[in-house]
């Protein structure tokens, strides 16, 4: 069970004593708790002291009683992960970047999958939480998703709203990085892609004109593809938008769509 400060600041609020309904897990979930002077007791078997410190910007896992911060340090990449609740959907930050805007990363997933219109064999280049692949596979008849990070990975299978990544009958998740992975595909394989890789600072070999080479050769002709366009280093005057479209058509793509504000470019083979 997951649940953020909004829910704790709920808790607090009511009187010692109190049972109460409560939602949980992102509004997945409604389950029983009640209050008493030192404890809050969720569905009769998680007993948390009521002293616990939760803060604003994490996500909290409850279970077996204890609540521990969906948040840790890696030694291997030398990078922090969290799950950063938003006004809908949680994202996944690493350092201090968030991978969804924040405002609405549902919002922000509805609107790359509006561009693209997903059917038939969709390829997903990087699936971080899985909201692209989760709302492809509702009409692609079939999803390949590609997550090498293996802290991204244990983060998706703890995040409610990423399960059905797991259970879509559907849905492939590969365990390695795309840029070696994709070179196992035939020529035409795929009948629409969804490049949303990670900002350029974590995978620039994702940004360059070889790895789209590589989209090219595995999409079908007349098929489409959407790539996700960070506005790296926008506040400086750095045009990153414009130069990936440039790489795109070096690469032989036809541009169809350029709108960054709704992040991305669309364009077909």
């Amino acid at each position: 069970m997951v649940i953020t400060k909004k829910e704790w600041d709920f808790i607090l609020k009511q009187p010692s004593g109190s049972c109460f309904k409560i939602k949980t897990d992102f509004g997945l979930k409604e389950i029983d708790a009640c209050v008493a002077e030192e404890t809050v007791t969720f569905e009769s078997t998680n007993v948390i002291s009521i002293k616990e410190k939760i803060k604003e910007n994490f996500c909290y896992l409850v279970n077996d009683n204890k609540i521990e911060p969906l948040a840790y340090f890696s030694e291997e990449t030398n990078r922090f992960y969290k799950l950063t609740p938003t006004g809908d959907w949680p994202t996944i930050s690493i350092g201090s970047v968030p991978m969804h805007k924040l405002s609405s990363p549902k919002k922000d997933t509805e609107n790359k999958i509006e561009l693209i219109k997903p059917f038939g064999f969709l390829l997903d280049t990087c699936m971080g939480l899985g909201y692209s692949a989760i709302l492809s596979a509702k009409s692609a008849t079939n999803v390949i998703t590609f997550e090498k990070d293996e802290n991204v990975y244990e983060l998706a299978k703890l995040n409610p709203l990423s399960q059905a990544l797991f259970f879509s009958q559907n849905i492939e998740i590969r365990r390695e990085d795309v840029a070696k992975g994709i070179k196992t595909f035939s020529e035409n394989h795929f009948d629409c892609i969804i490049h949303d890789p990670p900002t350029f600072k974590l995978a620039p070999e994702l940004f360059t004109e070889g790895f789209y080479g590589e989209l090219l050769r595995v999409l079908k002709k007349n098929a489409r593809l959407f790539h996700y366009t960070p506005l790296y280093k926008i506040s400086q005057g750095y045009d990153f938008p414009s130069k990936i479209e440039k790489k795109l058509k070096k690469a032989g793509f036809k541009i169809l769509e350029f709108k960054p504000g709704k992040g991305g470019i669309v364009c077909k083979k």
